[in-house]
């Protein structure tokens, strides 16, 4: 097959869930071989299923697998393979191939990427030879951003009855938000310039649709994968508003819902409430509405007194700052 995915492209795919070995294990009995042997053993150790169709793993095989990426689990390919995808063949005409003899899967995912409007073919106003970086960029003028909110919303129905799908599909628009930061770095200079910068009303459309998705991640909580590129755009997020801004604080508290144990998730809300507590004392940095939601998912914990004492001294903090009136 020419273009971007061949075997050499395939050797060199990463683990999707540590984005680091390539995926050499090939799991029993489902057949997916989209993780490595490291990471196969661990879900192993931990009982956990196969990260593609979850379906118990009772054994794996060692070996480099380089077939179709239906074959591999239907995740997509790498964010390099994707951009070059977009100077040969359109996104749809390539998904009907893979997605061969299986008309209805292919028009589910032809829905998904209609919403976007990414390909070179008939009926789309960009060109076959734009690249996939500017098409990217186009989504995050405010004009635009309406394409990525409406993907969402597809993706956050019961549009895929197979789980697997709709993980990938929120992993494609991770993507394309992990793609446009870049282009919105952190400006150096005068402390107003940044101020203005900061304050730029298309990052901050852009950070409220990242955050969108974290809520959606909450519903894949099996799949780290999703994970791992929600917290990269997360953290592109918070470098270009500041990490004490109310948005990146409402972001972080949002992942910290989502991820990890519970002893770790508290460790996470106690450092997030000890950086509310300083930033009190700032205008516009927390407001009530996240305070009075964190607390809410605080009372879930009642075991964690500590926590919730913190959570009332910053909530009794702000009130002082605020007024009665805001209550």
């Amino acid at each position: 097959m020419k273009g971007p995915v061949h075997e050499e492209e395939l050797y060199k795919d990463k683990c999707v869930i540590c984005f680091v070995n390539v995926p050499d294990a090939q799991m029993r009995p489902c057949g997916h071989s989209a993780v490595c042997r490291d990471c196969t053993r661990e879900l192993m150790t931990r009982s956990q299923p196969c990260p593609i169709c979850c379906k118990p793993i009772s054994s794996f095989e060692v070996g480099v697998y380089s077939g179709n990426l239906g074959e591999r689990g239907l995740w997509l390919t790498p964010a390099r393979n994707i951009r070059e995808l977009a100077t040969h063949e359109g996104f749809n005409e390539y998904f009907q191939k893979q997605f061969s003899g299986n008309e209805e899967l292919y028009l589910r995912w032809k829905e998904v990427f209609d919403v976007l409007e990414i390909e070179g073919g008939e009926g789309i106003y960009y060109t076959v030879k734009e690249t996939m970086e500017r098409q990217v960029l186009r989504i995050t003028r405010s004009e635009d951003l309406v394409k990525l909110r409406a993907l969402a919303e597809l993706c956050s129905q019961d549009f895929f009855d197979d789980k697997s799908l709709l993980v990938v599909a929120w992993r494609r628009i991770l993507e394309v938000l992990e793609l446009a930061m870049p282009e919105e770095k952190k400006v150096r200079g005068k402390k107003k310039k940044q101020q203005k910068k900061k304050n730029d009303p298309r990052k901050l459309e852009i950070l409220d649709a990242c955050r969108a998705l974290g809520v959606a991640c909450s519903k894949v909580r099996d799949f780290d994968d999703a994970r791992q590129y929600y917290k990269r755009a997360k953290e592109g997020c918070e470098e270009q508003l500041g990490r004490d801004s109310e948005k990146a604080l409402e972001v972080t508290s949002s992942l910290i819902m989502v991820t990890g144990s519970k002893s770790e998730r508290i460790e996470k809300l106690r450092d997030l409430l000890k950086r509310m507590e300083r930033a009190l004392g700032e205008e516009n940095v927390v407001t009530l509405e996240t305070l009075n939601a964190l607390g809410i998912q605080l009372r879930l914990k009642r075991e964690y007194e500590e926590v919730i004492k913190v959570h009332e001294r910053c909530l009794a903090g702000r009130m002082k700052v605020l007024g009665e009136d805001h209550k």
